[in-house]
């Protein structure tokens, strides 16, 4: 077994999709670091069976804490796959233990929800090495030479670009329909690009494309207020906005910061996730913001969480955007599910609304929220149907 190496652990890069979840049903976040899913049925009965080693993030994460729930209850449920998982508390360093724990264990499956961007070539060699099907878990892909180098890696997670779509479009349907949008009047749209891990595949897909979906409105980028100025953005294009890590303090206090200098300049917040959404907005009530139609910011984030739904519901959201961890979890699951099973992972095996498959890549689909379809946004962690 071979340690990942003390250089690419020390990088901090890609973090999760940070924050989704709109939930029935409301996930508990364990206390300890790792947990096993016993499996209730199926395991005793002869059938094919296997167990899978998951290395989560942060169980703290709201999404992750709803997506953990879903893939421990529906593994619990089923029995053809026994789950233990993990806690990396948002360290590469516990993550590195974490995934050499695992791999000492030799589980059939590896499950990782990856924060380390600048090792995962390395992961992958390390996974090859043990001969243990990986699975990526709502992180940044591998690269295609990871995937032509290990033909046992597959990765399960949304479709990033089209949150950052969804952001954009909302902002630009507000816009449409608000003369008083331009709120110094020079004619061009002054922003707060409120970001999460910088290297991320998720932070630079919500950004470049939420920034070229208004550009492709016909509206004219003025100033990233706390950022560097951009124009003729393109999906994939790497932007320096605030870097807040997905984190509402993070973003409560940065906008605050910024209140004070711009408050007469800000058309719009594009936020990367509603915890950095709730975290802006809780600044601009702070100073005396959307009270009424004359001082209305526009907030936008992604993941629809059960938070973000509530103020999109009184209007102090404007959008967001649905990552369903339900989905997650069963598509991870129906991964490892089908592959012991001896049967051939395709959309139609997957069998989910919205998830689609290509080759060993299983992509889940995004949904606008805003308050006309908020009501879609819920979802029940303790469904074990897949």
């Amino acid at each position: 077994m071979e340690l990942i190496k003390k250089a690419a652990v020390g990088i901090l890069t890609a973090a999760m999709i940070a924050g989704c979840g709109s939930s029935s049903a409301a996930a508990s976040t364990a206390a300890a670091s790792s947990t096993t899913s016993t499996a209730a049925g199926g395991a005793g009965d002869g059938s094919a069976h296997a167990t899978a080693g998951v290395v989560w993030y942060n169980f703290a994460d709201t999404f992750i804490s709803n997506a953990r729930a879903v893939l421990n209850n529906v593994s619990k449920a089923d029995g053809t796959v026994t789950v233990t998982d993990a806690d990396s508390q948002n360290d590469t360093t516990i993550q590195d233990n974490n995934m050499n724990n695992i791999f000492t264990q030799h589980p059939d499956f590896f499950v990782l929800n990856n924060i380390n961007n600048a090792a995962t070539s390395q992961i992958v060699e390390a996974a090859k090495k043990e001969d243990i099907t990986t699975i990526f878990a709502n992180t940044t892909s591998p690269s295609d030479e990871d995937f032509a180098n290990y033909d046992k890696l597959w990765y399960v997670s949304s479709a990033s670009e089209q949150s950052g779509q969804n952001m954009g479009n909302e902002i630009v349907d507000y816009f449409n329909s608000h003369d008083n949008w331009d709120r110094n009047g020079n004619g061009k749209v002054d922003f707060i690009l409120l970001q999460g891990m910088p290297t991320f595949s998720d932070t630079i897909n919500r950004s470049s494309y939420s920034l070229a979906a208004i550009e492709a409105a016909g509206y004219t980028l003025g100033t990233n207020i706390g950022g560097e100025d951009v124009t003729g953005v393109k999906g994939g294009d790497s932007i320096t906005g605030v870097i807040c890590d997905f984190q509402r303090q993070e973003a409560q206090e940065n906008v605050e910061a910024l209140l004070s200098a711009y408050g007469d300049d800000i058309d719009c917040i594009l936020a990367d996730n509603d915890d950095e959404a709730l975290g802006a907005i809780a600044a601009l009530q702070a100073h005396g913001y959307l009270t009424d139609d004359s001082n209305y910011i526009p907030v936008v984030g992604v993941d629809a969480t059960a938070a973000g739904c509530e103020a999109i519901k009184n209007g102090t959201m404007l959008g967001t955007s649905l990552n369903n961890p339900v989905k997650l979890g069963k598509a991870v699951y129906k991964v490892m599910y089908l592959l012991t099973k001896g049967e051939e992972v395709t959309t139609e095996s997957i069998g989910m609304e919205g998830v689609n498959v290509t080759g060993h890549k299983v992509i889940i689909d995004y949904v606008p929220i805003t308050k006309d379809n908020v009501d879609d946004a819920n979802y029940d962690i303790n469904d074990t149907s897949f």
